[in-house]
């Protein structure tokens, strides 16, 4: 297994690719073609999916003073993937849980996620998680596969599309250049540091 501290940008997309399915494929494929994909792949999602599916991945990533989920064009890659690497299955249960939370808006409001405001989704998707990434008892064996298969999750649908949003963000040029990087900065220790432009990491290194 891999030491955590060096994994890298290829392990974190095989990572993706393993979680829509994709299987043996996922070591053949790099960024930029899930960023080409992206671009030309005629859409697997319909219209009122996609912006469902927009939705949720605004409300886990939401744009701050850096980009959010959908600067980074997670919701087009998602839907790349499910085109051209996910597997029947997977697609199902990716699909099913954009569904289960639209039904979850339904009951509550009377209307669909993506046409909640952003407060509603907030409060109704932090409910939902709570409840879905409950884990279960721990898979018997130990065995690597069943360890790379991640916790057994109450929903194993919505976390894997959780899973996918917040990945995909984080391999993305976005995120790379805006959040994630580690610069050292030799010196005496400080406990607390405030973030501005001058001190935000800038990840380039693994981009």
């Amino acid at each position: 297994m891999k030491n955590p501290m060096l994994i890298d940008r290829r392990t974190l997309i095989e990572r993706a690719l393993m979680l829509v399915g994709a299987g043996a494929a996922a070591g053949t494929f790099s960024a930029s073609a899930l960023a080409s994909a992206a671009a030309r792949t005629k859409p697997y999602l319909d219209s009122a999916t996609f912006a469902l599916l927009t939705a949720v991945a605004d409300t886990i990533v939401p744009r701050t003073d850096t980009a959010g989920a959908i600067d980074a064009k997670v919701p087009a890659t998602i839907d790349a993937l499910l085109v051209n690497w996910a597997s029947g299955e997977r697609r199902y249960q990716l699909s099913q849980a954009l569904v289960e939370i639209d039904g979850l808006a339904h009951t509550a409001h009377g209307k669909g996620f993506a046409q909640l405001s952003a407060t509603e989704r907030l409060a109704l998707l932090k409910s939902h998680d709570e409840a879905a990434l409950k884990v279960g008892a721990v898979q018997a064996p130990r065995s690597i596969k069943n360890i790379m298969a991640g916790p057994a999750f109450a929903n194993p649908g919505y976390g894997k599309l959780k899973e996918l949003i917040v990945l995909l963000y984080y391999i993305s040029e976005p995120a790379l250049t805006q959040e994630l990087s580690y610069i050292h900065a030799p010196g005496e220790w400080q406990p607390s540091i405030p973030v501005t432009s001058e001190t935000r990491p800038a990840a380039g290194g693994m981009f």
